[in-house]
């Protein structure tokens, strides 16, 4: 797999009194137009809650990972 998906999903609202949580996925693809086609069905945003995604090149040994900011 030479590709990484990354899909952000941002929850919670400042306008609503809500502390923004982020949380980031990173998962494997086996090559960018996969990751390209993938990342456009992740795009959408609504009052609270948002979902982005971009595809990068993987990096050596780099693991799919799951993070909360």
């Amino acid at each position: 797999m030479k590709f990484m998906l990354i899909i952000i999903i941002t929850m919670g609202s400042p306008v609503i009194g809500d502390k923004q949580k982020t949380f980031e996925l990173q998962i494997p693809q086996e090559n960018k137009e996969t990751c390209e086609k993938s990342a456009k069905t992740f795009k959408f945003s609504l009052p609270v809650i948002s979902m982005d995604a971009r595809c990068e090149s993987r990096k050596n040994n780099q693991e799919p990972t799951m993070q909360l900011t």
